[in-house]
C-alpha cells in the first residue's frame, strides 16, 4: 500500500533498501533504486554535511538520462508524524515534500508544461519518516529564466511575454502556480516558445472560485519578484493588458485590486494559498 500523501490508485513499483522505501512512479523509465542508490547516498551525505534542510541537484546514473533529485529533511517530530500519517498542517497544507509530491502528480496529468516526476523515496528512523526525496527528469540542457535574463537583459520584453503566457496556459489547465517567477521557468536553447514550470510546492490545482484574484496575484508576483529590476512597471502593465484583453471571464475590479497591491508587496505561503480559497485581501 502506498500512503504518505500519494494517491493509492497511482501505479508505482516499490523497492526497499535498508530504511528506504523507493517508489518508481513512472513505470516506462528505468528507475531502479539499486542503480540510483550510490548517487542518492552522495546527495544525502552532502545535505547532511552542509547542514541544509533541503538540497536539489542533478542525479546521474550510467546508461540512462540524468535525473534531478530534491531531498528534504524533516527536523521536527510533529512534521515527521504528519508526513508519516499523511496529515495536513493547520493551514490545510501538507509539509513541503508532500505538498510538492501531490501537486506535481496531479499537474502532470493535466499538462506537459512541467518536468516529469519519475519517483520518490521515504527514509525512516524506526517507523517515522525523517527525510523525503523526489526524482524528476533532469532538464539537462535547460536553464532557468532568471539566469537566462541576467545574460540577456535586452530580451526582457520577450521573456516577460512568454512568462505571462505560461501563467495563463497553466491556469487554463487548472494549475494555479503561486510561486511562478522567472527562476521557476525553464527554457532550452533560447527558445521562449516552450517554457516549463518547476517547483510546484505552492500551487492551487482544480476549479478556482477566485480565478481573477489569483491571476492578479500571479502576474503581480511575476513582476515584483526580481523581474522589476529589468523592466519598467509601465511596460510590464502594457504587456499584461495585451495578454488578458481577451479574458472574458475576468472580473477586472477583483483582478486590479490584487494586481496593484502585490506588484509592490510580498505574501507568505499561507497568505498565497488563501487567495484562491477565499479571494480575500487584506488577509483575515
Amino acid at each position: 500500500m502506498i500512503s504518505h500523501g500519494w494517491r493509492r490508485g497511482q501505479p508505482a513499483q516499490t523497492q526497499r533498501v535498508d530504511n528506504i522505501t523507493f517508489y518508481a512512479t513512472d513505470t516506462t523509465t528505468e528507475t531502479s533504486l539499486n542503480a540510483l542508490w550510490p548517487h542518492i547516498q552522495d546527495v544525502l551525505s552532502t545535505r547532511r554535511k552542509t547542514g541544509k534542510r533541503r538540497l536539489t541537484q542533478p542525479l546521474c546514473k550510467n546508461g540512462s538520462n540524468a535525473l534531478f533529485i530534491k531531498t528534504a529533511a524533516l527536523d521536527s517530530i510533529p512534521s515527521r508524524i504528519r508526513t508519516t500519517l499523511g496529515i495536513r498542517r493547520r493551514s490545510g497544507l501538507y509539509d513541503w515534500a508532500l505538498e510538492e509530491l501531490n501537486n506535481h502528480t496531479e499537474a502532470q496529468k493535466r499538462t506537459h508544461l512541467i518536468p516529469k516526476l519519475l519517483g520518490y523515496g521515504l527514509i525512516r528512523q524506526r517507523w517515522l519518516v525523517e527525510e523525503i526525496f523526489l526524482n524528476y527528469e533532469h532538464l539537462a540542457d535547460w536553464e532557468d529564466g532568471y539566469e537566462w535574463l541576467c545574460r540577456n537583459p535586452s530580451q526582457v520584453y520577450q521573456l516577460t511575454e512568454a512568462g505571462i503566457k505560461l501563467i495563463l496556459q497553466l491556469n487554463q489547465k487548472g494549475i494555479h502556480h503561486l510561486d511562478l517567477w522567472a527562476g521557476n521557468m525553464m527554457l532550452r536553447e533560447d527558445d521562449l516558445t516552450n517554457l516549463k514550470a518547476i517547483d510546484l510546492e505552492n500551487c492551487f490545482i482544480g476549479d478556482n472560485p477566485h480565478a481573477s484574484e489569483t491571476l492578479g496575484f500571479q502576474l503581480a508576483f511575476f513582476y515584483q519578484h526580481m523581474l522589476n529590476g529589468f523592466i519598467s512597471e509601465t511596460l510590464y502593465d502594457r504587456l499584461v493588458e495585451q495578454q488578458i484583453a481577451a479574458s472574458m471571464d475576468l472580473q477586472r475590479n477583483r483582478f486590479d485590486a490584487f494586481y496593484s497591491h502585490f506588484k509592490h508587496h510580498g505574501a507568505d505561503r499561507k497568505e498565497r494559498h488563501r487567495i484562491p480559497k477565499t479571494g480575500l485581501w487584506p488577509f483575515p
